[in-house]
C-alpha cells in the first residue's frame, strides 16, 4: 500500500516561535527529546493514523 506523501513547506513565523524556543531552553528540553515532540508526534498519528 502506497502512502500519499507529506510534502514540507517553509515555516510560517507566526509570532509565537520565539517564545516556544525561549520555553524549550528555559525547561532545559531542547535535545533529543521533550513534551514538545511528543505532543507533535502523537499530533501526526492522529492525523496519519
Amino acid at each position: 500500500m502506497t502512502r500519499p506523501r507529506l510534502y514540507l513547506s517553509p515555516p510560517h513565523m507566526s509570532g509565537l516561535e520565539q517564545q516556544y524556543v525561549q520555553e524549550a531552553f528555559d525547561s532545559n528540553w531542547v535535545a533529543p527529546l521533550g513534551p514538545n515532540v511528543d505532543a507533535f508526534e502523537r499530533g501526526t498519528c492522529t492525523i496519519v493514523g
